[in-house]
């Protein structure tokens, strides 16, 4: 069945689509774009829109599934929610030319919804640059990424987000140097993004803020803390004692989180705080602790 017959059939359905349904779509081509797009762009909005949705949840869902093609020829669907569903969906993609096209989109696509989450798909590439693993186009991702964190008139979830990416750039004293305005700017979601930053970055100097933050009466900075703290790794040894009451959060996902950065800070007091944890009457954080200590072990069960 040919890539435009099982879209057709897809576009008339009124329930949830299936794996069954969409199978015949993962693997196409370049020779498929042309017909699947004649389709496609006949449909509705609200039916793209909620096709493209739902193809990004049964991919997580499916592993097998191969989309990348599709969701690259959606990066220029007509409807913002439609290209937003494509950059989620090219995640694993580190090409050189997929650089390109995501930093071209969040520079000047029309949507600030649609640059915000190409912002956040570019957190790949720093990464891979901050590990020294990027072939090419480091400046301009930089470039892009510093210019938006630093440009204090955009709207506040582009630039956030923005500065999260760049958070990766820990040589960067122009950025870091942001990330502590913003910390301290009073805005609850710039200082949720500056302690995002702040971890991608491993830079010690950050250890003293992310440690107030642990006993922030916010649930959001505890989270993030958290988070930034397991991004630090063993850098981050000096904040267990303030990590070790977290796991017992009455906020699960603080509590997760807490967990979490113990299995990625390590030594032995964290060692022994996640075995106690594994047995909880909590399932959710017995199996995060157990979770956290096979990474310790290398894969070996330590419960």
């Amino acid at each position: 069945m040919s890539a435009t017959t099982i879209l057709l059939a897809v576009a008339k359905l009124t329930r949830p689509l299936t794996i069954r349904d969409v199978r015949g779509l993962s693997g196409m081509t370049y020779l498929d774009r042309r017909d699947f797009l004649e389709i496609w762009q006949s449909l509705p909005a609200e039916r793209r829109t909620t096709i493209a949705r739902e193809l990004i949840e049964l991919a997580e869902e499916h592993v097998e599934l191969a989309f990348g093609e599709l969701w690259s020829w959606l990066l220029d669907d007509r409807e913002a929610a439609v290209r937003i569903s494509a950059i989620e969906g090219l995640w694993e993609d580190t090409s050189t030319k997929m650089l390109r096209r995501m930093v071209d989109i969040f520079t000047s696509d029309a949507s600030t919804d649609v640059r915000a989450a190409a912002a956040i798909g570019l957190s790949r590439f720093a990464c891979l640059a901050a590990l020294g693993e990027l072939a090419e186009g480091e400046e301009a991702l930089e470039q892009a990424l510093s210019a938006a964190a630093l440009d204090t008139g955009l709207p506040t979830e582009l630039r956030r987000r923005a500065l999260e990416s760049a958070g990766y750039f820990a040589e960067n004293e122009q950025i870091q140097n942001q990330v502590e305005r913003d910390y301290a700017s009073g805005e609850q979601l710039l200082a949720e993004s500056a302690l995002v930053a702040m971890g991608r970055s491993m830079l010690p100097r950050w250890l003293p803020v992310i440690g107030k933050a642990l006993g922030h009466e916010s649930p959001a900075l505890r989270y993030e803390a958290c988070r930034a703290a397991g991004e630090l790794a063993d850098e981050a040894q000096p904040l267990l004692p303030k990590i070790f009451p977290l796991v017992t959060d009455s906020d699960s996902e603080i509590a997760l989180a807490a967990i979490w950065a113990l299995g990625q800070i390590g030594g032995e007091q964290a060692e022994r705080a996640l075995k106690q944890v594994s047995r909880s009457s909590d399932t959710a954080r017995s199996q995060a602790a157990a979770e956290a200590l096979e990474e310790l072990s290398g894969g070996d069960s330590l419960v």
